[in-house]
């Protein structure tokens, strides 16, 4: 039997992966329709059922089952393969993370890496959302979360507690009895751990967690903006070390409480196997590990 089509063996490995033609289309850049007649074709020549619809959308039969893991790795490798083939031409390393790490802490450092590895470029990809690394151009990624990413090698590189932090102004404001129940609460709507969840664990300890809980909220849709707002005087913020370190160490913000908390969040380095051992991403890595202060404040 001839092989199949690259386009069909690919459809079916999104569909597999992803659950829905509508998802793997938007992965692929096709419509549904033709994801859906790319598989129709595959199952045709290979005269198996590859899919049943389940109440959670497509699922894979035992066929299928068979067929989708060996799909994944090969294309990972492919990918491995031509990003190896692109990056030794170009000499870079293209890192994906969060635009306020970036702005906060990674970019300002950057001079230190290209002073101890000139020969390295580091193309930046700032997003909040999960990238697929077997599907687009990222050597490496610098994750916020618990580090449970399936098929992605990942190392914990800085562990991050939470700390409320104010303006200098908020924080008189909340030293205030006359004045203190009015001082908002500044979440950031993409966060893991909000300030219900920090209520709900006890803290803060002076004055208890009713202390807190009918303050105003504002609410802001990620942590750049959030930590933006802090500074501004718009509230009191749960922040993560990394991102006002600096802020607090020239005093533009300080520790609204003396509590901090371990949600069990960090930051993580992850990557494909495959990319995690390429020379320039591990280079990098030795850099960035090396850079990163190795106590949260």
């Amino acid at each position: 039997m001839p092989l199949p089509s690259l386009n069909a063996l690919q459809a079916a490995e999104a569909v597999g992966r992803l659950g829905s033609l509508s998802r793997a289309a938007a992965a692929l850049g096709v419509t549904a329709s033709a994801v859906s007649h790319r598989l129709r074709g595959l199952e045709q020549q290979l005269g198996l059922g590859l899919f049943e619809r389940g109440e959670a959308g497509l699922v894979p039969t035992a066929a299928g089952r068979r067929l989708l893991p060996g799909l994944s790795e090969g294309f990972q490798r492919i990918a491995a393969a031509v990003g190896e083939a692109t990056a030794q031409e170009r000499g870079t390393v293209t890192v994906t993370c969060g635009l306020a790490f970036a702005a906060k802490w990674l970019v300002p450092r950057l001079v230190g890496l290209a002073a101890r590895h000139p020969e390295l470029e580091v193309r930046l990809v700032t997003t909040s959302r999960l990238v697929e690394f077997d599907r687009e151009d990222i050597d490496l990624g610098i994750r916020f979360g618990r580090g449970r990413w399936p098929g992605l090698k990942a190392e914990l590189v800085a562990p991050q507690p939470l700390l409320p932090v104010a303006s200098p102004a908020i924080a008189a404001a909340l030293a205030d009895p006359e004045r203190a129940a009015a001082v908002p609460l500044i979440e950031d709507e993409q966060s893991l751990f909000g300030w219900d969840a920090w209520l709900a664990a006890g803290g803060p300890a002076t004055g208890g967690p009713a202390a807190l809980a009918g303050h105003p909220r504002r609410r802001f849709p990620d942590a750049s903006l959030a930590v933006e707002a802090a500074l501004a005087g718009h509230g009191v913020w749960l922040a993560w070390p990394l991102l006002v370190d600096e802020a607090l160490q020239s005093g533009r913000l300080v520790r609204a409480f003396p509590d901090r908390i371990d949600a069990g969040l960090g930051y993580w380095l992850v990557a494909t196997p495959a990319r995690w051992r390429r020379p320039e991403v591990a280079r990098f890595r030795d850099w960035l590990t090396s850079t990163l202060p190795r106590d949260a404040a």
